[in-house]
């Protein structure tokens, strides 16, 4: 395979992934509207799918052309990748305009559960016991065999950066909605808690990766892109075939709310993460004022070992 299919893998790559994700949400939600159960299926439903993916393969194939012919010069390869990110973010905007004159209202009583004990943690105290047990060894091992002085930044950064990822999945556990929508419930929170799991495994995994490079300089570096990806998979499918499981009625927050439908504003809600509407996962809500100090922790714990250096 020459230097040039390399490069243009990624790009035949994203349309492939666009074409599927629409599928990829909750019963009920349509190119992030709220819709009827039955209007994804739908003519009009199908007719804005269809429209879609032809616009995102075609999008997709531009995008290979230039990465392969790169007829312009070094630029051709930005200009590419801006063209099929913003061209099918774009589609995505489109289809959801279609969408909208079919959007109905949330229903107005939402189903909140008051006798369930709280969603504990996936894997207990292992979820930060491991990562520090794995960083702690190759600390102690790096200073025995006198390379601390070398590998002590990057243990750091590994340290730093498990500790993102727990928090955030402590925040998700903790700051969403748990179920708004009754015949979503079940799912809701299985959804939950696979997405913490999730992460706390990917945690566990950059500290193995992190420690076995500081202890083991030649571990190549193409390990990381082939191992992340390979652990995402099966998460990744369970994550969507809860999304399909759920009942009808969508997520149970307000069309309105979602600017371009992809970011939630919502001053009146208290939950910091909700569910996505296009794709997988979770996303904030930038109205409420407590995302911000979430974020102000992450930021703070993001640049502790730059800080740390001059102290």
């Amino acid at each position: 395979m020459t230097p040039n299919w390399l490069i243009a893998l990624p790009f035949a790559l994203m349309p492939l992934i666009f074409h599927w994700m629409p599928t990829w949400r909750h019963n009920g939600i349509w190119f992030g509207v709220t819709v009827a159960p039955d209007h994804p299926s739908s003519a009009e439903g199908l007719a804005t799918l269809r429209a879609f993916r032809t616009a995102v393969w075609l999008l997709g194939l531009a995008a290979v052309a230039m990465a392969l012919l790169a007829p312009f010069g070094p630029w051709t390869l930005p200009v590419a990748m801006l063209l099929e990110i913003v061209g099918m973010f774009g589609a995505m905007l489109a289809a959801r305009r279609q969408t909208m004159p079919y959007a109905v209202r949330p229903a107005a009583v939402r189903s909140v559960a008051l006798l369930e004990p709280p969603e504990t943690i996936p894997f207990g105290l292992a979820a930060p016991g491991v990562p520090l047990v794995i960083l702690g060894g190759a600390a102690f091992y790096s200073y025995t065999a006198g390379t601390w002085h070398h590998t002590a930044d990057l243990l750091l950064a590994g340290l730093v950066q498990t500790g993102i990822m727990l928090v955030m999945g402590l925040g998700i556990l903790r700051r969403s909605p748990r179920a708004r929508v009754a015949a979503n419930a079940a799912a809701t929170i299985r959804f939950r808690r696979v997405m913490v799991e999730y992460m706390i495994v990917g945690a566990w995994l950059m500290s193995a990766l992190l420690a076995a490079v500081a202890v083991a300089p030649g571990i190549p570096p193409m390990l990381f892109p082939v191992v992340f990806p390979a652990l995402a998979i099966p998460y990744v499918w369970r994550l969507i075939r809860l999304g399909r499981a759920s009942g009808a009625g969508g997520d149970g927050t307000p069309d309105e709310c979602w600017k371009l439908g992809l970011f939630y504003f919502n001053p009146a809600d208290p939950a910091i993460f909700v569910e996505q509407r296009f794709g997988i996962g979770y996303t904030v809500n930038f109205a409420n004022h407590a995302t911000w100090i979430f974020a102000g922790v992450i930021g703070a714990l993001s640049f502790s070992p730059i800080l740390l250096r001059y102290l």
